[in-house]
């Protein structure tokens, strides 16, 4: 009974994390288009020594905002993160493009390796393979910095917190079902390494996002 609560109770505050899935392609949005997603993540949590996995539901929305660059986001029920992306080369088939972001998120169920507030800065390079017009695969290199701390950092008592850094791999594949219609789903791997407390356990995630655009007119 007890794990059955337990378990129900993570159902529904996990949506307070960003996981680690951004689920986003090289191409960036064109310029007056507007795409907005819902993405299903997969997150990893410790209950005791065991490691359980729960999914994670995220609204998504990118706008176009010149000829290279775009900006957007995802929301979780207790997390937000905003970021622009921009690319560098386009030469069929080849996109390269690097994803700046920053995020914040409440985590209510904590324990000795998780704390309530979250502050995450990084950056992301994604590389996108054109396979034919519907196949696009994507490969993503990233270094997260993460905050980590109890909420009295509010009233300036760091005793506690933590200082993260990230680097990780992804691994992505899109499907077009349309001009206006993208499947994408991706997997990867974060590997933490705690400035204070050193090297922790690697973190791997995976997403599936459902993404729609629309091109206002002018």
């Amino acid at each position: 009974m007890g794990r059955t609560l337990a378990v129900g109770a993570l159902l529904l505050v996990g949506p307070g994390c960003l996981s680690g899935a951004r689920n986003l392609g090289a191409a960036t949005t064109p310029e007056g288009t507007t795409e907005v997603g819902v993405s299903v993540n997969t997150i990893a949590f410790e209950r005791g020594r065991e490691r359980a996995y729960l999914p994670n539901p995220e609204l998504t929305f990118r706008k176009g905002a010149g000829d290279n660059w775009d900006w957007g986001g995802r929301l979780t029920l207790l997390g937000l993160e905003l970021g622009t992306r921009h690319r560098l080369v386009e030469r069929s088939p080849w996109t390269v493009s690097v994803a700046p972001s920053a995020g914040v998120g409440y985590v209510p169920i904590t324990n000795n390796t998780t704390e309530p507030f979250n502050f995450r800065l990084g950056a992301q390079t994604l590389v996108d393979y054109r396979l034919n017009p519907r196949w696009t695969l994507t490969g993503g290199a990233s270094l997260m910095g993460t905050f980590a701390g109890p909420l009295t950092v509010f009233q300036g008592r760091f005793n506690g917190a933590h200082l993260m850094f990230a680097p990780g791999g992804s691994l992505g594949v899109a499907y077009r079902l349309s001009p206006s219609l993208e499947l994408r789903a991706e997997g990867g791997l974060e590997l933490p390494f705690d400035v204070r407390d050193g090297r922790r356990q690697p973190a791997g995630y995976a997403g599936l996002t459902l993404r729609w655009g629309h091109t206002s007119r002018r």
